[in-house]
């Protein structure tokens, strides 16, 4: 079972990046139209030309925050399991927790309920296993598990 947990979170921290990645390459097509305009809609904005080349260029620069997040997150978890130092479990649980209760908030406080529908699983989809991931190696007494 941990080893399925562990896979699973390096596959939710390979599709972060993977999805930084498509973020960059799609932000300025057709395929974000109706995120965009769900956009100008929560905030009340009318199209202009101007107007939506800025939005799209900052989801366009939002892509590699979101690739980098990924990889940092497999990198974090790799050293949990292979060292099993209990702030790397702490730090990566309380990270997940400020994104989730910040982004949903914000955006919900915006009238993006759309982010509620989308982070609440996400949430869920991280966090239980990344509670009963264990590391290989015990600290306390070194004993492999």
């Amino acid at each position: 079972m941990q080893k399925f947990l562990y896979y699973w979170l390096m596959l939710v921290g390979l599709g972060h990046f993977l999805l930084g990645l498509v973020f960059i390459v799609v932000a300025k097509t057709s395929l974000m139209t109706p995120y965009v305009a769900g956009l100008y809609a929560a905030f009340d904005v009318g199209f202009e030309t101007n107007v939506d080349q800025l939005m799209r260029s900052m989801l366009q620069l939002f892509g590699p925050t979101v690739a980098s997040w990924g990889l940092l997150f497999c990198l974090a978890v790799y050293h949990y399991v292979a060292q099993g130092t209990a702030a790397i479990k702490l730090a990566l649980i309380t990270a997940v927790l400020v994104w989730f209760c910040l982004d949903t908030g914000v955006s919900a406080a915006n009238g993006m309920y759309s982010h509620l529908w989308i982070n609440t699983p996400v949430v869920v989809l991280i966090l239980l296993p990344l509670w009963f991931l264990q590391p290989r190696v015990r600290v306390a007494t070194g004993s492999q598990l």
